[in-house]
């Protein structure tokens, strides 16, 4: 009897730890909606050297009613293994009320030496990103939120409608006259 409580326990315990790590495509904070879509995983050469692109769009709705301007947009992507790398890009990127946007965002994915350079199944990484969108809504109040993701490991096919239909931003302001 003591023996199947413990099991139970250790079972209760490690459920959120493998929870974690399940994908997570879609989400809300108290200001933003959120949905990556369109994910792909395509092999690459540069100079005769091989690699994998792990590409997806993220599209980001304002959901409170109240127009928000972005001015910061940092990306940070981690792959187990591997140290992260952040981007931080400045900008003026506007979401009206009810409106959304998408950010075209993209990884490359180094797989794991026992794969032989496959990155297909359960070779993929996991790719972890952390979006954070810092700006001011209209009265100008400042706001900041972050959006988790974990991608999954080997991504669908595309679907036949794409959300390519949306605004799209580009994270590089364009340059000052």
């Amino acid at each position: 009897m003591r023996r199947s409580w413990l099991a139970t326990g250790l079972i209760v315990l490690t459920l959120p730890a493998c929870a974690a790590f399940a994908p997570r495509v879609q989400g809300q904070t108290d200001i933003l909606g959120w949905q990556a879509t369109d994910l792909s995983l395509e092999r690459k050469t540069f100079n005769t050297q091989s690699y994998w692109l792990y590409s997806f769009n993220l599209l980001v709705r304002e959901i409170r009613g109240a127009a928000v301007t972005f001015n910061e947009i940092e990306t940070t992507v981690y792959q187990p293994g591997i140290g992260p790398w952040t981007g931080k890009y400045l900008g003026s990127w506007r979401l009206e009320a009810g409106d959304q946007f998408r950010i075209p965002l993209q990884s490359s994915i180094v797989c794991h030496p026992v794969a032989g350079g496959t990155c297909l199944g359960t070779n993929v990484p996991i790719p972890l990103w952390r979006i954070t969108l810092g700006g001011t809504e209209d009265n100008g109040r400042p706001v900041r939120t972050i959006l988790d993701l974990s991608l999954p490991p080997d991504p669908p096919s595309p679907p036949q409608t794409t959300s390519t239909s949306i605004r799209g931003i580009d994270l590089v302001p364009p340059k000052k006259p």
